[in-house]
């Protein structure tokens, strides 16, 4: 599971078995910009948390 969340809840995710390589995340991230705003207006920041605690 890779959700993209904000405050208010989940604007985008996808589910899939297995790992994601460099491909899938950038397929991940151009759906994801789909659903995200120019800045500065709502949803126009993306923060990426790779946190050990993550792998």
């Amino acid at each position: 599971l890779l959700p993209a969340l904000t405050q208010d809840g989940i604007i985008f995710s996808n589910i899939k078995p297995g790992a994601y390589d460099g491909p899938l995340f950038i397929a991940f991230l151009e759906g994801l910009l789909e659903h995200m705003s120019a800045y500065p207006a709502l949803r126009s920041v993306l923060i990426l948390g790779n946190s050990a605690i993550h792998h």
